[in-house]
């Protein structure tokens, strides 16, 4: 799945930068983290997103990454969205993937760029390429929804057991609901309701009423009211 505001810095961050800048850059994205985790200085974002700048701005890959997501956020800098596109698009034409998700979310929700589900697939589509289990949820709603690729239940399914095998709760949760409905593979209750439980168990609230409404009708788990109204 984003600290100052401010210009400059682009063209430099865009470019190839000499090795002593990477190591000096290095260094500064991990003091930033000090910073932002308060692990041996005070807790101070106003600073890590200082120092994430200057490192962002001799190319670091995931302090561009993390300067997005603070102006994606407002996070230690005022919201900016066209702000954290610029990162987030330094980040992922450098194969970042977490960049890459985000970028594919400002393009779906039309953040800091014009909506556009054809760029946002195509980005999603990069991170889910490096296994980003939100991505290859938010690609396979690309395919289940016809939204910048063409409506494939297959390739939906295909996409949400991959982030489902890697404990992704959102796309548990929709692999429960293919299995429900008969989408990308026959109908099986059982199979719907153990996602379901995958991801109710990791909170995820709409599993939880699923999970519940499943149990109290025995609908591919033993009828049990009393664990119904647990969830």
């Amino acid at each position: 799945g984003p600290s100052e505001s401010g210009g400059g810095g682009a063209s430099e961050a865009s470019q190839g930068v000499a090795g002593d800048d990477l190591d000096d850059a290095e260094a500064l994205f991990w003091r930033a983290i000090c910073y932002r985790d308060e692990e041996g200085v005070p807790q101070d974002d106003t600073e890590a997103a200082r120092l994430w700048r200057l490192a962002a701005e001799r190319g670091h890959v995931h302090a561009q990454n993390m300067l997005g997501y603070f102006y994606a956020t407002g996070r230690a800098v005022l919201m900016d969205s066209e702000e954290a596109v610029r990162w987030f698009r330094l980040a992922a034409d450098q194969g970042q993937a977490e960049a890459q998700n985000c970028l594919g979310d400002c393009y779906s929700f039309g953040t800091g760029v014009p909506q556009d589900d054809q760029a946002a697939a195509r980005y999603y589509r990069l991170a889910a390429r490096q296994r980003h289990a939100d991505a290859q949820c938010s690609l396979g709603r690309c395919f289940a929804e016809g939204r910048g690729r063409p409506h494939d239940d297959d390739e939906a399914f295909r996409l949400y057991r991959k982030a489902a095998d890697q404990g992704n709760a959102r796309a548990q949760r929709l692999l429960a609901i293919c299995y429900s409905k008969g989408l990308g593979e026959p109908r099986d209750d059982k199979e719907a309701a153990r996602y379901f439980r995958l991801a109710a168990d990791q909170s995820d609230v709409n599993s939880q009423f699923k999970l519940g409404l499943l149990r109290a009708g025995g609908d591919g788990v033993p009828q049990d009211l009393a664990e119904s109204a647990r969830y």
